[in-house]
């Protein structure tokens, strides 16, 4: 009977030491040949231990150069639950900078990956891997020319006809130079502004500009602005007595008569009373100045 007891706890032991080691490390490698300067390579590595062992995270390789032309970029660890184990799987990406002038066998070495276990610490070896790189040009390449030697010369840009779009712009700038013009002519913009069938735009903006003074002659100077314009729209001096007359001749500004009615009733008062402030009050300076621009506007409607 004791001897049995012992023989079960014997081969127990030796089956929770069996579930505790590292059973296996399989390999998923990508290809061997076709590497050129800076191409990544990227190894899967699938370790194989009991459920509760563990890589020891301080033990994994670290990110950064290995050699000269060798560059580990990244490291990536995940496990997961396996049947009556657990699958530990560690990504290594690696970045070559190698510069061979022929083609040429390099090796990954191999490293070493510490695993905890009930029992103590295990090891699972990565082995080396080997690959092919191909150089990016000839040992003794051949000179293209001249000028540009090993370079490859620019390429050429591709032509495209413009023909019409410049066709199209050039009539837009032709269009709007005309309309700009048109403008110009009906606003009395310079060069247009001197001329004599246009005296109440120029009173308007006389009127505006004068208004806006700081010589506290402005309203007076408003007043005799738009009297001269008066003046040169009819050819000679327009008094209140000439206002029928005027405005048959002029029917455009007929339905004014009244707001010009009060424009010589203010003027009047300004100039032969010598009461400014009750002209104001009759005719203010802003119905002054939109007189000025309605009379500008009908004249320019009339032409």
């Amino acid at each position: 009977m004791l001897r049995a007891t012992l023989a079960i706890l014997l081969i127990a032991s030796v089956f929770e030491s069996a579930a505790a080691e590292v059973r296996g490390v399989f390999m998923d490698e990508p290809r061997s040949l076709g590497y050129f300067l800076g191409d990544t390579i990227t190894r899967t590595a699938e370790i194989e231990t009991g459920p509760d062992d563990e890589i020891l995270s301080a033990a994994l390789p670290r990110p950064g150069l290995l050699n000269y032309w060798l560059e580990l970029r990244d490291v990536d660890l995940s496990s997961e639950r396996r049947g009556n184990g657990r699958v530990h799987k560690l990504t290594l990406t690696y970045q070559t900078f190698y510069t061979p002038l022929d083609t040429r066998r390099l090796t990954i070495p191999s490293s070493e990956i510490a695993v905890r276990t009930a029992d103590g610490t295990e090891s699972a070896k990565i082995p080396a891997f080997s690959f092919v790189m191909s150089p990016l040009r000839e040992v003794l390449p051949q000179k293209f020319n001249d000028e540009d030697g090993y370079l490859l010369p620019d390429s050429e840009p591709e032509k495209r006809r413009s023909g019409s779009l410049r066709t199209a712009a050039l009539g837009a700038a032709g269009l709007a130079a005309l309309f700009l013009i048109l403008l110009a002519r009906d606003l009395a913009w310079w060069p247009f502004n001197r001329r004599p069938a246009r005296p109440f735009s120029r009173a308007a903006r006389e009127v505006s500009r004068v208004l806006g003074a700081e010589n506290g002659e402005g309203y007076r100077g408003a007043l005799l602005a738009l009297h001269r314009a008066f003046d040169s729209a009819a050819g000679r001096r327009v008094l209140a007595s000439d206002l029928d007359r005027f405005l048959i001749t002029h029917p455009e500004h007929g339905a004014n008569r009244a707001d010009v009615e009060r424009f010589f009733a203010a003027s009047r008062t300004v100039f032969f009373g010598d009461a400014e402030r009750e002209g104001k009050m009759s005719l203010p300076p802003s119905e002054l100045r939109a007189l000025a621009t309605t009379l500008a506007q009908q004249e320019r409607a009339a032409r």
